[in-house]
């Protein structure tokens, strides 16, 4: 059925639907609001400006292609389309083109691949020359010497020595005298390498002191020393400094320390002869659910392990513990250390006398067993419950400060050496107790801590 005219209403702006105005107005428009935007035009479609049938068509002769020499590309992923387009071409299409464009256009995309394929050669052998040189850079900067003490005391960057070792070359010198006698090996390897002989001893000591200065991967430094034999080195190098370190005494007589004594400390605590701090190091999680309990620290909040150190009023370490386990308090600690038989024995030699202080911070709680061996424990005095701290007693917390600090000072310096400061690998677990010792050792090597 045929529809009629269209019926002239008020909800059309022109009374009927428009190309201008299609829609019907909106209910909601005010007698102030105007009437709606025109709709947008239609685009125009567009005017091509060559006819379809003399715009430029490339196309080729299968047969022609095949004849036509072709020049090897050295890229396999490279495709020639046009090869592919050649196939899809009907033969309608081919025979309305002239055979002379079709001649030209494969003249000229031949004459295009050849100058394709010179180009794809041509910066393939640039690439080829500039991997060249800087291989051969690269083999004449890396000099086929070994590292050694030489090269770093002779080396153009400046404090180059002490970055790797942590001590100067006069101080490393220092350390090899007192370890090492004469030129040969000082132990006996533990296991049978004979290359390690043909390794120089400085240099030897001068790994052992890189990997607990920087913590350089073994690789790096078999890399630097040409050696592969670099942990049976820094092993048995730890194994016996450790020994021979432990062997010195390095508590000094009470005369020695009070003579040597910072002036300010005499007059504040004159007859104090060790300040005492417990510090812990960070170390990979063990996979033994008992002893991640055992090791975990709510301080760190990591699993650690914890020693405890002893300085003289100078800063210098006098005495050093074995780890333990980061949950232990700093009374067991001082206990299980064998801090307080130490302390007998120097009390029955006379290196100390009844009467010497002992200063702790407030956490270690070992009144009792000080002064049942005649000592005196300084330690800042606790607050009250109720009111003020009496002025007494914060002017002696701040004196007490004052001095304490030289003891986390001391640590800090160990903590210098990266093997300990980074977080301990369970690889070198079994020998962390040498390498603890040793690294608070070495700082006894170190310039004075306090100058006074």
């Amino acid at each position: 059925m045929a529809k009629g005219p269209a019926t002239v209403t008020c909800h059309f702006v022109e009374g009927i639907p428009t190309e201008k105005y299609p829609d019907p107005l909106s209910a909601l428009l005010s007698p102030h609001t105007p009437y709606q935007t025109p709709a947008r035009k239609l685009p125009k479609r567009r005017v091509l400006s060559e006819p379809p049938n003399k715009r430029r068509k490339v196309l080729f002769d299968v047969t022609e292609l095949e004849n036509s020499e072709i020049v090897p590309c050295s890229s396999p992923s490279i495709v020639d389309d046009s090869v592919l387009k050649a196939n899809s071409v009907s033969s309608d299409t081919a025979q309305d083109v002239c055979p002379l464009d079709l001649l030209a256009i494969a003249a000229e995309n031949h004459q295009l691949k050849q100058q394709l394929a010179q180009l794809l050669l041509a910066n393939e052998e640039s690439k080829r020359k500039d991997l060249d040189e800087v291989e051969s850079n690269s083999t004449n900067k890396k000099s086929n010497i070994p590292l050694s003490i030489e090269i770093l005391v002779n080396s153009e960057v400046k404090g180059s020595f002490k970055y790797y070792s942590g001590f100067s070359h006069e101080r490393f010198m220092n350390i090899y005298n007192f370890l090492v006698k004469d030129e040969t090996l000082p132990f006996k390897p533990s296991v049978a390498v004979k290359c390690i002989k043909s390794m120089p001893v400085k240099d030897q000591l001068l790994l052992t002191l890189m990997k607990l200065r920087q913590n350089f991967d073994n690789i790096h430094l078999a890399n630097l020393f040409l050696f592969i034999h670099r942990i049976v080195i820094f092993s048995n190098w730890i194994n016996f400094m450790f020994f021979h370190f432990g062997s010195v005494s390095i508590w000094p007589h009470r005369d020695v320390i009070i003579q040597n004594m910072p002036s300010k400390f005499k007059c504040d605590f004159p007859e104090t002869m060790i300040i005492l701090d417990g510090t812990k190091m960070k170390i990979q999680r063990p996979t033994a659910l008992t002893t991640q309990s055992q090791m975990y620290s709510d301080y760190k909040s990591a699993t650690t392990v914890k020693g405890l150190i002893g300085v003289d009023p100078r800063g210098s370490v006098t005495f050093i513990s074995m780890l333990f386990s980061g949950a232990i308090s700093d009374k067991a600690i001082s206990s299980q250390s064998g801090l307080f038989d130490t302390m007998r024995k120097m009390i029955d030699c006379g290196m100390l006398k009844e009467g010497d202080g002992v200063m702790v911070d407030k956490g270690f709680n070992i009144r009792e067993e000080i002064e049942m061996l005649g000592l005196r424990l300084v330690i800042p005095p606790n607050a009250p419950c109720e009111g003020q701290m009496p002025a007494a007693d914060v002017a002696m917390t701040k004196k007490i400060a004052a001095h304490r600090v030289h003891v986390e000072r001391a640590i800090s310096r160990i903590k210098k050496f990266k093997i300990l400061s980074n977080r301990i690998d369970l690889s070198i677990f079994s020998s962390i107790n040498q390498i603890w010792f040793v690294c608070c050792f070495l700082t006894n090597f170190m310039g004075l801590l306090i100058r006074d």
